[in-house]
């Protein structure tokens, strides 16, 4: 999306893992015979949407971050804003939309799926990211890594 000058979104990367789970999950949810169901009043309604805002928060603002630099090939290594917090601010993002939609819908199974989620993006994504960022920034991502941890 384009505004002004500047391309929004084009680092807004939606992890495959991510998505996959949820539509797992949201499949689970509404298959007749596989609902696992909680009640969910208005405090599991209120804290899903807050992690939704959370999510979304903190999703927009690495983005920002990024500004116009592909989030596939740093020329930098970001430090600032959410990456003070947690080494994948994104992935964070991504799983509170889980357990958020959890929450709203009252369904385990996209409380459930958030951990596989986590593990594969962790295994599958995050390690070959890391070894990525290991070779192109060394010594310098060597003490981000011992000063700010992966998630949160």
């Amino acid at each position: 999306m384009k505004i002004g000058n500047r391309i929004w979104l084009s680092n807004f990367p939606v992890p495959e893992y991510h998505l996959a789970f949820l539509i797992v999950g949201l499949g689970l949810h509404f298959w007749p015979t596989t609902a696992i169901t909680f009640g969910n009043g208005w405090p599991s309604i209120a804290t899903g949407a807050l992690c939704l805002l959370v999510a979304a928060m903190i999703s927009l603002w690495s983005v920002v971050v990024f500004d116009r630099d592909a989030t596939a090939q740093p020329t930098i290594l970001r430090t600032g804003g959410p990456y003070k917090f947690s080494r994948n601010p994104m992935y964070l993002g991504w799983s509170l939309v889980l357990v958020g939609t959890g929450l709203i819908a009252g369904s385990w199974w996209l409380l459930i799926v958030v951990l596989p989620a986590v593990f594969v993006t962790q295994i599958r994504v995050i390690a070959s990211e890391e070894k990525f960022l290991t070779e192109r920034f060394g010594d310098e991502y060597a003490a981000y890594r011992r000063s700010v941890r992966r998630w949160f």
